[in-house]
C-alpha cells in the first residue's frame, strides 16, 4: 500500500493542525486558572479602591505580590514538557509590568482615576500581543476590556472603581471560565 505525495501532504497537515490545537488548548488551561485569580484579586483591590480610598493604593502592592505568585505556582502545578511558552509569558508579563513603571515616571503625576485605567489597558495590550501568538480568544478579552475601560473612564464618575471592579475583575474571571469550558 503506497500513498500517494498528495496524501502525505493532506495527513502532515491534519497533524500540525492537531498539534496546534492541542498546544492552544494547554495554554488555554494554564491561562483559566490564572485569568480567575487575577480577576478575583483586581475585583477586590477596585472594590477596596472604591470603600478604603485613603489606603492610597498601598493595597495594589500586596494584589500585585500575591497575583505573581499565584500565577507562579499555577504555572508550576500545571507545567507540561513544553513549560517554555509559560516561562516566556511570565517573563512578558514582567517586563510589560516594568515598562508601566517606566511610563509613570515620565508622565507623573498620574491622577488616581487616570491610574486606574492605565494599568488594565496596559495588561490588555499584553493580551491583544499574546493573542496574536497564542489565541483569538485573548485578542477579543484584550479589546473587549479596553473598550468597557474607556466607556467608564470617560462616561462613569464617581462608581469608576466599581465599574472596573466589574469590567476588569468580572471580565477576567468571565474570560477564564469561558477558557475552561473550551
Amino acid at each position: 500500500m503506497t500513498i500517494d505525495p498528495n496524501e502525505a501532504a493532506a495527513s502532515l497537515s491534519d497533524v500540525a493542525t492537531i498539534e496546534r490545537r492541542t498546544r492552544e488548548t494547554l495554554v488555554y488551561a494554564r491561562s483559566s486558572a490564572s485569568l480567575i485569580l487575577w480577576g478575583l484579586l483586581v475585583g477586590a483591590g477596585y472594590v477596596m479602591s472604591f470603600l478604603l480610598p485613603a489606603l492610597h493604593y498601598r493595597h495594589w502592592i500586596a494584589i500585585t505580590i500575591i497575583g505573581f505568585t499565584g500565577s507562579f505556582v499555577i504555572h508550576r502545578r500545571r507545567s507540561t514538557r513544553d513549560s517554555r511558552m509559560g516561562e516566556l509569558l511570565l517573563c512578558t508579563e514582567l517586563v510589560l509590568l516594568a515598562f508601566g513603571f517606566v511610563f509613570l515616571i515620565l508622565f507623573w503625576p498620574v491622577a488616581p482615576r487616570q491610574m486606574a485605567a492605565f494599568w488594565p489597558t496596559l495588561v490588555m495590550l499584553g493580551f491583544v500581543i499574546a493573542g496574536i501568538w497564542l489565541g483569538r480568544f485573548f485578542i477579543y478579552c484584550g479589546i473587549a476590556v479596553t473598550a468597557l475601560t474607556l466607556a467608564g473612564y470617560f462616561w462613569i464618575d464617581a462608581w469608576y472603581p466599581l465599574w472596573m471592579a466589574a469590567v476588569n475583575g468580572g471580565g477576567l474571571i468571565a474570560g477564564g471560565l469561558w477558557l475552561r469550558r473550551l
